[in-house]
Protein backbone atom coordinates (compact mmCIF):
# COMPACT_ATOMS: atom_id res chain seq x y z
CA UNK A 1 0.00 0.00 0.00
CA UNK A 2 1.30 3.47 -0.95
CA UNK A 3 0.45 6.56 1.06
CA UNK A 4 1.86 8.96 -1.57
CA UNK A 5 -1.42 10.44 -2.82
CA UNK A 6 -3.01 10.47 0.62
CA UNK A 7 -0.03 12.54 1.75
CA UNK A 8 -0.33 14.90 -1.22
CA UNK A 9 -4.04 15.34 -0.44
CA UNK A 10 -2.99 16.82 2.90
CA UNK A 11 -1.63 19.89 1.11
CA UNK A 12 -5.04 21.47 1.58
CA UNK A 13 -4.46 21.46 5.36
CA UNK A 14 -1.16 23.38 5.26
CA UNK A 15 -1.96 27.05 5.71
CA UNK A 16 0.28 29.73 4.21
CA UNK A 17 1.14 33.11 5.69
CA UNK A 18 0.94 31.77 9.23
CA UNK A 19 2.44 34.86 10.87
CA UNK A 20 0.02 37.24 9.15
CA UNK A 21 -3.62 38.14 9.69
CA UNK A 22 -5.34 36.99 6.50
CA UNK A 23 -8.66 38.19 5.16
CA UNK A 24 -8.71 35.14 2.89
CA UNK A 25 -6.82 32.05 4.06
CA UNK A 26 -4.64 30.27 1.51
CA UNK A 27 -3.34 26.71 1.67
CA UNK A 28 -0.42 25.20 -0.22
CA UNK A 29 -2.71 23.23 -2.52
CA UNK A 30 -4.32 26.46 -3.76
CA UNK A 31 -0.96 28.16 -4.01
CA UNK A 32 0.51 25.21 -5.91
CA UNK A 33 -2.23 25.27 -8.55
CA UNK A 34 -1.78 29.00 -9.09
CA UNK A 35 2.00 28.61 -9.26
CA UNK A 36 1.67 25.83 -11.86
CA UNK A 37 -0.64 27.94 -14.03
CA UNK A 38 1.66 30.96 -13.83
CA UNK A 39 4.82 28.88 -14.49
CA UNK A 40 3.21 27.46 -17.62
CA UNK A 41 2.31 30.96 -18.79
CA UNK A 42 5.76 32.41 -18.11
CA UNK A 43 7.26 29.72 -20.34
CA UNK A 44 4.69 30.46 -23.05
CA UNK A 45 5.61 34.15 -22.85
CA UNK A 46 9.30 33.26 -23.09
CA UNK A 47 8.76 31.07 -26.13
CA UNK A 48 6.37 33.46 -27.89
CA UNK A 49 8.02 36.82 -27.32
CA UNK A 50 11.64 36.16 -26.43
CA UNK A 51 12.73 33.19 -28.55
CA UNK A 52 12.78 30.84 -25.59
CA UNK A 53 12.82 27.07 -25.89
CA UNK A 54 11.24 26.22 -22.57
CA UNK A 55 8.81 23.40 -21.85
CA UNK A 56 5.68 24.94 -20.27
CA UNK A 57 4.35 21.51 -19.31
CA UNK A 58 7.53 20.63 -17.46
CA UNK A 59 7.36 23.93 -15.59
CA UNK A 60 3.75 23.28 -14.61
CA UNK A 61 4.53 19.77 -13.35
CA UNK A 62 7.54 20.95 -11.33
CA UNK A 63 5.37 23.69 -9.85
CA UNK A 64 2.75 21.14 -8.80
CA UNK A 65 5.34 19.50 -6.57
CA UNK A 66 7.44 22.51 -5.54
CA UNK A 67 5.97 22.74 -2.02
CA UNK A 68 5.03 19.08 -1.52
CA UNK A 69 7.62 18.63 1.25
CA UNK A 70 5.61 21.11 3.32
CA UNK A 71 3.21 18.26 4.04
CA UNK A 72 5.78 17.29 6.67
CA UNK A 73 7.43 20.62 7.44
CA UNK A 74 4.51 23.02 7.27
CA UNK A 75 4.89 26.37 5.55
CA UNK A 76 7.91 27.94 7.19
CA UNK A 77 7.40 31.73 7.23
CA UNK A 78 9.98 33.57 5.14
CA UNK A 79 11.29 35.71 8.04
CA UNK A 80 12.01 32.51 9.97
CA UNK A 81 13.38 30.51 7.03
CA UNK A 82 15.83 33.26 6.07
CA UNK A 83 16.57 34.52 9.59
CA UNK A 84 20.24 33.66 9.15
CA UNK A 85 22.44 31.30 7.13
CA UNK A 86 22.32 28.61 9.80
CA UNK A 87 18.52 28.65 9.87
CA UNK A 88 18.34 28.50 6.06
CA UNK A 89 20.82 25.62 5.96
CA UNK A 90 18.95 23.71 8.66
CA UNK A 91 15.61 24.24 6.92
CA UNK A 92 17.09 23.04 3.61
CA UNK A 93 18.23 19.85 5.33
CA UNK A 94 14.79 19.30 6.89
CA UNK A 95 13.18 19.96 3.51
CA UNK A 96 15.41 17.35 1.85
CA UNK A 97 14.50 14.78 4.50
CA UNK A 98 10.82 15.53 3.93
CA UNK A 99 11.28 15.09 0.17
CA UNK A 100 12.98 11.73 0.74
CA UNK A 101 10.16 10.65 3.04
CA UNK A 102 7.58 11.56 0.41
CA UNK A 103 9.49 9.67 -2.30
CA UNK A 104 9.74 6.66 0.02
CA UNK A 105 5.92 6.59 0.16
CA UNK A 106 5.93 5.39 -3.47
CA UNK A 107 6.60 1.84 -4.65
CA UNK A 108 10.36 1.46 -5.30
CA UNK A 109 9.92 0.97 -9.05
CA UNK A 110 8.12 4.36 -9.33
CA UNK A 111 10.42 6.45 -7.15
CA UNK A 112 12.83 7.35 -9.94
CA UNK A 113 9.97 9.00 -11.88
CA UNK A 114 9.37 11.41 -8.97
CA UNK A 115 12.97 12.19 -7.99
CA UNK A 116 13.26 14.92 -10.67
CA UNK A 117 10.05 16.52 -9.38
CA UNK A 118 10.66 16.35 -5.67
CA UNK A 119 14.39 16.26 -5.02
CA UNK A 120 16.16 17.41 -8.18
CA UNK A 121 13.75 20.08 -9.46
CA UNK A 122 16.20 22.94 -8.98
CA UNK A 123 18.51 21.37 -11.58
CA UNK A 124 15.87 21.59 -14.32
CA UNK A 125 16.26 24.35 -16.92
CA UNK A 126 12.69 25.60 -16.31
CA UNK A 127 13.24 25.98 -12.54
CA UNK A 128 13.78 29.77 -12.77
CA UNK A 129 10.28 30.07 -14.25
CA UNK A 130 8.84 27.96 -11.42
CA UNK A 131 10.55 30.10 -8.78
CA UNK A 132 9.38 33.27 -10.51
CA UNK A 133 5.83 31.89 -10.61
CA UNK A 134 6.06 30.99 -6.92
CA UNK A 135 7.07 34.57 -6.13
CA UNK A 136 4.36 35.97 -8.40
CA UNK A 137 1.78 33.89 -6.56
CA UNK A 138 2.93 35.42 -3.26
CA UNK A 139 2.81 38.88 -4.86
CA UNK A 140 -0.76 38.30 -6.02
CA UNK A 141 -1.77 37.14 -2.54
CA UNK A 142 -0.37 40.36 -1.07
CA UNK A 143 -2.08 42.43 -3.76
CA UNK A 144 -5.46 40.83 -3.01
CA UNK A 145 -5.06 41.26 0.75
CA UNK A 146 -4.13 44.94 0.38
CA UNK A 147 -7.00 45.51 -2.04
CA UNK A 148 -9.33 44.03 0.59
CA UNK A 149 -8.02 46.57 3.10
CA UNK A 150 -5.49 44.40 4.94
CA UNK A 151 -2.51 46.69 5.49
CA UNK A 152 -0.64 43.87 7.24
CA UNK A 153 0.56 42.73 3.81
CA UNK A 154 2.03 46.12 2.79
CA UNK A 155 5.62 45.35 3.74
CA UNK A 156 5.53 41.88 2.14
CA UNK A 157 3.98 43.36 -0.99
CA UNK A 158 6.78 45.89 -1.51
CA UNK A 159 9.52 43.40 -0.64
CA UNK A 160 8.15 40.81 -3.07
CA UNK A 161 7.61 43.42 -5.77
CA UNK A 162 11.27 44.46 -5.44
CA UNK A 163 12.37 40.82 -5.57
CA UNK A 164 10.39 40.30 -8.80
CA UNK A 165 11.95 43.38 -10.40
CA UNK A 166 15.42 42.13 -9.42
CA UNK A 167 14.82 38.96 -11.44
CA UNK A 168 15.15 40.97 -14.66
CA UNK A 169 12.85 38.51 -16.41
CA UNK A 170 10.80 40.18 -19.16
CA UNK A 171 8.17 37.44 -18.79
CA UNK A 172 7.66 38.45 -15.17
CA UNK A 173 7.45 42.12 -16.16
CA UNK A 174 4.73 41.30 -18.69
CA UNK A 175 2.81 39.32 -16.09
CA UNK A 176 3.04 42.13 -13.54
CA UNK A 177 1.92 44.76 -16.06
CA UNK A 178 -0.68 42.82 -18.04
CA UNK A 179 -2.19 40.29 -15.63
CA UNK A 180 -1.60 41.32 -12.02
CA UNK A 181 -3.68 44.55 -12.10
CA UNK A 182 -6.83 42.50 -12.67
CA UNK A 183 -6.40 41.01 -9.19
CA UNK A 184 -7.48 44.38 -7.79
CA UNK A 185 -10.85 44.16 -9.56
CA UNK A 186 -14.16 42.65 -8.56
CA UNK A 187 -15.80 40.07 -10.81
CA UNK A 188 -18.27 42.74 -11.95
CA UNK A 189 -15.38 45.02 -12.92
CA UNK A 190 -13.69 42.19 -14.80
CA UNK A 191 -16.91 41.37 -16.66
CA UNK A 192 -17.69 44.97 -17.68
Amino acid sequence: MSHFFALLARMKFIRRWGLMRNIQDENIQEHTLQTAMIAYHLCVLSNTYFGGHTDPRQAAVLALYHDAAEIFTGDMPTPVKYFNTRMRSTYKEVEQLAQERLIAALPKELQSAYLPLLRDAEEDSVWPFVKAADTLSAYLKCLQEITAGNREFNEAYYAIEAKLKELHMPEVDIFMNEYAPSFRLSLDDINS
